[in-house]
């Protein structure tokens, strides 16, 4: 697939599949063909992410909070000013359980008409590592940000938007995006939640490497 299909399909539906991609280095080159790959929290251009019990994990991943279950639906980044616009992910290992991607234009549509209006206005703060930093869940026209185990409402209209927001990146809706071997997963960080599946039954080791792309 050329970029400008990848880049074409990213825009419409916002996740593509990408074939032949059979390396870090392949992965990496890949982000560079979309955009400008930045590092992950803690450094590393590729990422990798295992499965880990909650008593291993690092004090405020999502392992330490969700263990090895599934991972509710979220936007990558969301304490940074401006999210990474691309998160491409690669599997290799038992990559029997899926990824969860669920659009923002399809989770609104969940809701009742009025959270459309309140999500534009609604503040909402996040703990950057740092500090707590204010944000909005709106980025730009039909660009969106939501993470239900770090951002907080802190205006009645977000209160709103997450009691709306939360009960639905929790409970399995989106498309369940399976992908092994050679197969990389493209998603339009802006436009598209995502989040891990259930666990299968006798999981073996799932390796996924991450690439943030600007």
């Amino acid at each position: 697939m050329e970029t400008i299909d990848i880049q074409f399909t990213l825009e419409s539906v916002g996740l593509a599949l990408v074939g032949n991609i059979n390396s870090a280095a392949e992965l990496l080159l890949l982000g560079r063909s979309l955009g400008r790959p930045v590092a992950s929290p803690g450094g590393g251009m590729v990422k990798e992410i295992r499965v880990t019990p909650q008593e291993q994990a690092v004090p405020g991943s999502q392992s330490s909070r969700h263990g090895t279950g599934a991972f509710p639906l979220h936007t990558d980044t969301v304490f940074w000013p401006d999210p990474v616009r691309y998160v491409i992910l690669r599997g290799s290992g038992d990559t029997r359980r899926p990824t969860m991607v669920l659009s923002f234009a399809e989770l609104f549509e969940q809701c009742e008409p009025a959270v459309r209006a309140l999500a534009a206005r609604s503040v909402w703060t996040v703990w950057t590592g740092v500090s707590t930093v204010f944000c909005s869940l709106q980025l730009c026209e039909g660009k969106w940000r939501y993470d239900p185990d770090l951002m907080r409402p802190a205006n009645q209209a977000a209160l709103e938007v997450d009691a709306a927001f939360r009960p639905l990146t929790s409970c399995g809706l989106g498309q369940r995006v399976q992908w092994s071997g050679d197969t990389a997963l493209v998603l339009a960080n802006w436009c598209v939640l995502h989040g891990r599946g259930p666990r299968p039954p006798n999981e073996g080791t799932r390796i996924v490497q991450r690439v943030y792309v600007r």
